[in-house]
């Protein structure tokens, strides 16, 4: 076995992954619980191909996958016209050097695996969060960032390259970009092992051919003790200085494990966790997810917001 890994950073973690979806939360008992036990039944395979049948639904959208494109323009050091270069790590498809672009693929929002795992499509609040990401992209620099269910991860891969890539102006007043791959590591994480598969899918697809900078990507299901874990095997016990999230909250269970994960894996002397949150018809708001920040000792600012759409934008730090 290879001593060094530092290279391929999307290899399935130290710690042993479990099968987990998040309709384990969502939906009592989950929806392939009895599929899964009928497959042990006395009527062998018949009784497994009934429940199989069943959950069929003919009116499926035959091809339910999606390509998200984006192009995110990074602010101009210089009040000159940006000028079009040779592509270089970071560009886009039209050689602009101060452009990001990235390609998420995942499910249609109506597929019907999004039933079962959430995270396999995107929602409208990680678009206001990457505004957020884009307008503070120092905040993602020469530093150690991690993603909270990351889902597709367009928040974390969009982190990734903002991490590694550095806008200078040099004399001719062009834009150039610089990497410091020692200090830059970025750590994408989802509790959904349905949507890690897309997840390094889209780490993969997304990864600029010159960068050397560290991006990786684990399993990490909330609470206290599993984060502990986290934190000592798979972090090496150093905490991260920025940990991001949206679209996360959709049950109130998931509230405590949340915050206690928050607690273990941030830097207290200067991390910070920046949240968007997307009202919805679930049964839980923002006023319980603040109220359990501040038990949890931490304050926090409200950095954005759309009310009209219902989206809010958040910094928690350490009191």
């Amino acid at each position: 076995m290879a001593e060094d890994d530092t290279t391929t950073t999307t290899k399935p973690p130290i710690l042993e992954e479990v099968v987990w979806r998040d309709d384990l939360i969502r939906w009592e008992g989950g929806l392939n619980v009895d599929i899964q036990k009928n497959s042990n039944d006395d009527d062998g395979d018949e009784s497994s191909d009934d429940g199989q049948s069943f959950l069929m639904d003919p009116f499926a959208d035959p091809d339910p996958f999606q390509m998200f494109d984006f192009d995110f323009d990074l602010p101009s050091n210089n009040n000159s016209e940006r000028e079009e270069v040779e592509r270089v790590d970071g560009g886009n498809k039209d050689g602009k050097a101060n452009t990001i672009s990235l390609q998420i693929k995942g499910y249609k929002t109506d597929a019907e695996q999004v039933w079962q795992s959430t995270g396999l499509t995107l929602w409208r609040a990680s678009h206001y969060l990457c505004e957020y990401q884009v307008e503070h992209p120092e905040l993602f620099r020469n530093t150690r960032v991690l993603e909270l269910g990351a889902g597709l991860g367009l928040n974390g891969i969009l982190a990734w390259r903002l991490s590694c890539v550095g806008v200078d102006t040099d004399d001719d007043g062009a834009q150039n970009e610089k990497s410091d791959a020692t200090t830059c590591e970025v750590c994408i994480t989802d509790g959904d092992s349905d949507a890690l598969v897309h997840l390094r899918d889209n780490i993969e697809r997304n990864r600029p051919i010159t960068t050397t900078s560290k991006v990786s990507c684990h399993q990490l299901i909330w609470g206290e003790e599993s984060s502990q874990k986290f934190l000592q095997h798979i972090a090496h016990n150093q905490k991260y200085n920025v940990l991001l999230a949206s679209d996360i909250i959709y049950s109130p269970v998931i509230v405590q494990p949340l915050w206690e994960t928050v607690k273990t894996l941030l830097e207290k002397e200067d991390g910070v966790f920046v949240m968007a949150f997307a009202r919805r018809k679930v049964p839980v708001s923002i006023d319980l997810v603040l109220e359990k920040a501040v038990e949890y000792g931490f304050w926090y600012e409200l950095v954005k917001e759309d009310l009209e759409d219902g989206i809010w934008v958040y910094e928690f730090r350490f009191r």
